[in-house]
């Protein structure tokens, strides 16, 4: 009898302890925990509101000792209906968990503070800090990326996480990110210099010149480095040049190159026409030579006031002459006049571009050639459509002329890769040969690594298939031609505004027609200076 009525009182008391708790909101940052707290406060000033700790670093306010569940539903019904914290959520309890509770009423207890600086310096020693600190140091940026956006999601206000996640986003060119990154880093340390330098540099990137130039502004005042206030005197004076609207860009290329075809000469020295009963044809034969080339590019860009617009005025003088085979000289003069719209917002371009272009030949087969090129492009992808028209000098040369349509786009597919699509439609305007109208799809990939600071390397690779639209009678067939071309150069940067270029190149073109199978070897040697004011 005594051990049942020891049972009923046992089971009582662990009914009357039966508590309900509303959990509100979580955070692991205490000022944003107490933010909260002072709204909750207003609502439920009769509730015991707290702010309890948990075993990792994460604060959570709720609201304790509900006697039953009608009521914690009732203060539920409140927050969805009357705030913006909607995802609460209930916990019974026979048995109150035991947690610390962060004081309010006053400034951070000295425990805590400790506490918050231990946690912080225990993940700063980890091996998965160290270990993205020294992907950072090699320049591994996408590695070290990846592991402090990882570090970050269950860190966000540790400000070194922050500080290099925004500094490999930079590096990667992923400017968004990078933005963020830094402006958690400045809300929580004002001071902290570079990380205000690196932000001020990215505002510039992004084009966002009033901001970066406040942000520079500010760093002058501060104790910064002699060395780094000339690189910021340096970036103002690029950004209020940029206020007066107007820029001259010009670009200077000196080239040297030899190629073993100069004239598409056959492989085979011989071979058959069905078309006139297989008559024998002797084929040209390849020819080598060495050539020098020079190209003068003026740019004047100017920038419509309080507008996100830039008109662009570019002429071109380009020369190649062949120190054996003047045939092949050619001369190129450009005009091409742009009109530039640009999405602050979204980071997109929007441009529409026109050209008149006047091209001499050594063999004296001179033509002009006209186009209209409405463009877009973002940070990974640039694609445009082009309409232009080929007309020859001579009355004699008049059945060559042609209209070509094009389709471009190129696509970033990773870090230092891109994908390239080009397609185009030649028309012949007299309909007199037969040689002219046909269309080709051409299929590239360009990959680059930068193996130091100043040296990159550059391979591409481009696969290009044609069919003619018209029958060829010397082959009684339509011509198709399938055609590589594999491109591998190396890039030195001097300065910035100076690159000496090495590439050597190897084209193949293969055709069902005996007449167009030839192929070239290509060695070039190129310096290109760039000035501006």
């Amino acid at each position: 009898m005594i051990i049942k009525f020891i049972i009923f009182l046992l089971l009582a008391v662990c009914l009357n302890a039966q508590t309900y708790t509303l959990y509100i909101s979580s955070t692991k940052y205490t000022d944003i925990a107490k933010k909260y707290y002072f709204e909750l406060e207003k609502i439920f000033p009769n509730e015991d509101l707290l702010i309890r700790t948990h075993l990792k670093p994460n604060f959570s306010v709720i609201i304790r000792n509900i006697e039953n569940i009608e009521k914690a539903k009732e203060l539920q019904n409140i927050l969805s209906t009357q705030t913006t914290y909607k995802n609460s959520y209930i916990k019974r309890y026979d048995l109150e968990p035991t947690y610390d509770i962060v004081k309010v009423k006053e400034n951070k207890p000295k425990e805590e503070e400790n506490y918050l600086e231990e946690y912080s310096h225990s993940i700063e020693d980890s091996n998965k800090y160290i270990t993205a600190a020294t992907m950072y140091n090699t320049k591994q940026y996408q590695k070290a990326y990846d592991m402090f956006y990882e570090l970050f999601l269950e860190n966000n206000y540790n400000i070194n996480i922050n500080y290099f996640l925004g500094k490999s986003a930079f590096n990667l060119e992923k400017y968004d990110e990078a933005t963020a990154a830094f402006e958690r880093v400045l809300i929580q340390k004002p001071d902290f210099n570079q990380a205000r330098y690196d932000y001020a540099r990215i505002l510039y990137k992004l084009k966002q010149n009033e901001e970066s130039k406040k942000e520079f502004e500010k760093l002058l005042e501060s104790e910064i480095t002699i060395e780094t206030k000339e690189e910021i005197k340096k970036y103002l004076n690029i950004i209020n040049k940029k206020d007066e609207k107007k820029k001259v860009v010009a670009k200077v290329m000196l080239g040297l190159s030899r190629s073993s075809n100069v004239n598409n000469g056959l492989n085979s020295s011989e071979y058959r026409l069905p078309g006139l009963n297989d008559i024998l044809v002797q084929g040209e034969k390849p020819i080598a030579d060495s050539a020098h080339s020079e190209m003068l590019n003026l740019s004047f860009f100017n920038y419509l006031k309080k507008q996100p617009v830039r008109i662009q005025n570019t002429i071109l003088a380009y020369n190649k002459s062949f120190l054996n085979e003047k045939d092949q000289n050619i001369t190129v003069f450009s005009y091409q006049p742009s009109l530039d719209y640009f999405d602050a917002n979204s980071k997109h371009m929007y441009s529409l571009e026109l050209s008149a272009d006047k091209i001499n030949r050594g063999n004296k087969e001179d033509f002009s050639a006209y186009s209209i090129s409405p463009k877009f492009s973002t940070k990974d992808i640039n694609t445009y459509v082009k309409y232009q028209k080929i007309i020859y000098d001579k009355n004699i040369d008049e059945d060559k002329n042609f209209e070509k349509i094009q389709f471009f786009t190129k696509i970033n597919l990773f870090e230092n890769m891109n994908y390239y699509t080009n397609i185009y439609k030649n028309m012949s305007i007299n309909d007199l040969r037969t040689d002219i109208d046909k269309y080709t799809i051409g299929n590239g990939i360009n990959l680059f690594y930068n193996i130091t600071e100043d040296n990159k390397i550059n391979l591409n690779y481009q696969l290009d298939y044609s069919k003619y639209k018209y029958s060829n009678l010397f082959f009684n067939s339509k011509r198709k031609d399938e055609s590589h071309l594999i491109d591998l150069s190396l890039m030195h940067d001097f300065d910035k505004t100076s690159i000496l270029n090495i590439s050597t190149s190897y084209y193949k073109n293969n055709s069902n027609q005996d007449a167009y199978v030839y192929d070239e070897k290509i060695i070039s040697l190129k310096y290109l200076k760039a000035f501006s004011w």
